[in-house]
């Protein structure tokens, strides 16, 4: 937030001191118009837009004197909303605090806001990468299923008197060299996979967005 105080109260100080009307209204009369000046000079630099610059887009003008502060409010009032069209808030001890909580209530709202959409889109790509483990988990069940059944298939054209089995074992009585033995264990088998379990699960899930 950049505050600046560095504006001349030169002139203020001659109208406090004035003998005369006259001299007083001059003085005033310039004293305005530094703060005119001052106020143009602060637009110009655009402190806003610097590298780095973390700041609402407008800079606080503090007049340290009060009375001189009020004389402008009074005379000049049309001084206000031309600082404030250029982005620079005429500000003095009796408003400068109020405005710097309303900036910091401001930035606080901001910054859970910010959190809030980081939060959201994190939550949002893990979604994603369960639901896509998800996928991946029913694929490979499914293809598992796929090769234990496969598997079944051999077994069972293996085994049996019409199964190939059945066919060659008379070779082993014809030949010496036939001297292995074909596994006792061979058997089908049932593939424990629970895609169903994942039906539901997905089932449960809210629907995909669609683009």
């Amino acid at each position: 937030m950049v505050i600046d105080s560095k504006v001349s109260l030169v002139d203020y100080e001659r109208a406090v001191t004035a003998e005369t009307d006259a001299e007083r209204a001059t003085a005033l009369e310039a004293h305005a118009k530094a703060v005119k000046n001052h106020i143009d000079a602060l637009s110009a630099k655009d402190y806003a837009n610097l590298p780095g610059m973390e700041s609402p887009d407008f800079v606080l003008m503090f007049m340290p004197v009060e009375p001189a502060y009020i004389e402008v409010m009074r005379s000049q009032r049309e001084l206000f909303n031309h600082g404030y069209q250029k982005n620079v808030v005429l500000v003095s001890h009796t408003t400068l605090m109020p405005i710097l909580r309303t900036v910091a209530n401001l930035w606080m709202i901001e910054h859970s806001n910010r959190e809030a959409r980081e939060i959201s889109e994190r939550a949002g790509d893990i979604y994603n990468t369960v639901c896509l483990l998800g996928d991946r988990l029913y694929a490979l069940g499914n293809a598992i299923s796929t090769t234990a059944n496969k598997y079944n298939d051999v077994v069972k054209a293996t085994q049996g008197k019409q199964g190939l089995l059945g066919k060659v074992s008379r070779f082993q009585s014809l030949s010496q060299r036939a001297n292995k033995s074909f596994p006792d264990a061979l058997a089908p088998i049932e593939p424990d996979v629970e895609t169903a379990r994942l039906e539901d699960i997905n089932d449960q899930l809210p629907p995909k967005k669609t683009e």
